[in-house]
């Protein structure tokens, strides 16, 4: 009796604790729709909600606004429920040993930062979007480098 008391207490404690695969499956940012951006016409506050505030910001003499923008690639939200849930029930059967795999996997599933560069008129809407790079995971970098030195 005491050690289903013991399995009972440690699973109700993880479904009120934020496990770090739990946590990281349901808070991973949304995908972007990039399309959407480079079609234009969208105002700034849009932009900004989408993207997150810009890591800088230049406004020119004739009211022409460059920002750039750093963001996560990101996943849509079916796929990132479904891992959460996964990841709960699995930390739930395991005592939270899945966490041990969760964590390094969703680091893995985070997705590249891009970096992007926006171009506003001086009515701050949209005239073009373009995505000036990609910061690659660093375990594909080493991938890649080791691809290429052989």
């Amino acid at each position: 009796m005491k050690s289903f008391a013991m399995v009972l207490f440690v699973g109700v404690a993880s479904l009120f604790s934020s496990g770090c695969g739990v946590y990281m499956a349901f808070t991973q940012p949304p995908r972007i729709d990039t399309e959407a951006l480079e079609s234009g016409g969208l105002a700034r506050d849009v932009v900004i909600e989408r993207l997150g505030a810009p890591k800088s910001s230049v406004k020119n003499a004739d009211g022409i606004r460059e920002d750039t923008f750093e963001y996560y690639e990101g996943s849509s939200s079916g796929w990132k429920i479904g891992r959460g849930i996964f990841h709960l029930v699995a930390d739930i059967f395991t005592i939270a040993l899945w966490e041990v795999v969760a964590t390094p996997t969703e680091y893995g599933l985070r997705g590249d930062k891009i970096t992007a560069l926006a171009t506003f008129d001086n009515t701050d809407r949209l005239t073009s979007f373009r995505v000036l790079g990609r910061e690659t995971k660093p375990l594909e970098k080493r991938h890649a480098a080791q691809s290429t030195a052989s």
